[in-house]
């Protein structure tokens, strides 16, 4: 019965994949797992520069709220 946000530190890579290189704030209790592998599944549209494709670094929140 935890509820909170975890902030992921990830790359958005220009091929189209997410690598979550770090946990920034956890929550504990196998949240911080399941933050990282629901982040692997976002889909997304690589950023661009001047026309090309690129990687772009950020840190994202995964909340979990109680239903």
């Amino acid at each position: 019965k935890v509820e909170g946000d975890v902030i992921l530190r990830v790359t958005f890579t220009a091929t189209g994949r997410v690598i979550v290189q770090s946990v920034v704030h956890g929550l504990g209790y196998g949240l911080d797992e399941e933050a990282r592998r629901e982040a692997e599944k976002i889909r997304f549209k690589p950023a661009t520069r001047d026309g090309h494709a690129v990687d772009l670094t950020t840190n994202i929140t995964i909340s979990f709220q109680l239903a």
